[in-house]
């Protein structure tokens, strides 16, 4: 018996890729992360010091990289652990606006903190 299946035009490859890149780029950023809270200075972190690093545009713009990625990361993980086990189309869609709604308010409302931040 022949099946014939049609091809999806949205295949996932270009989301895969983007996941594999987010993977790579939180690796690098966490790395420097930890090597300048943990070991670069005199070692006792305080709220007047991380609030000096923040108030950096260069501090700013990696900090809202770090939140985009960590959130797409994390968010598109947790939707393709989901999708292999919720087979019934109106909980897949209820799910997903779900996951969608919640990163898009958290990216909100991390960009605005970051953004605003004053220190």
């Amino acid at each position: 018996m022949r099946k014939t299946f049609r091809r999806s035009g949205n295949s996932g490859a270009i989301a895969w890729f983007f996941h594999r890149l987010t993977a790579i780029y939180l690796a690098v950023v966490l790395l420097v992360h930890f090597a300048v809270m943990h070991f670069i200075g005199d070692g006792v972190l305080t709220y007047d010091k991380v609030a000096a690093r923040l108030v950096s545009p260069g501090w700013k713009v990696l900090d809202i990289l770090f939140l985009y990625t960590g959130l797409y990361h994390g968010l598109y993980g947790l939707w393709n652990l989901l999708e292999d086990y919720i087979h019934n189309a109106f909980w897949r869609a209820f799910i997903y606006f779900i996951l969608s709604f919640g990163g898009f308010a958290l990216v909100t409302l991390g960009t605005i903190t970051i953004v605003n931040f004053r220190g």
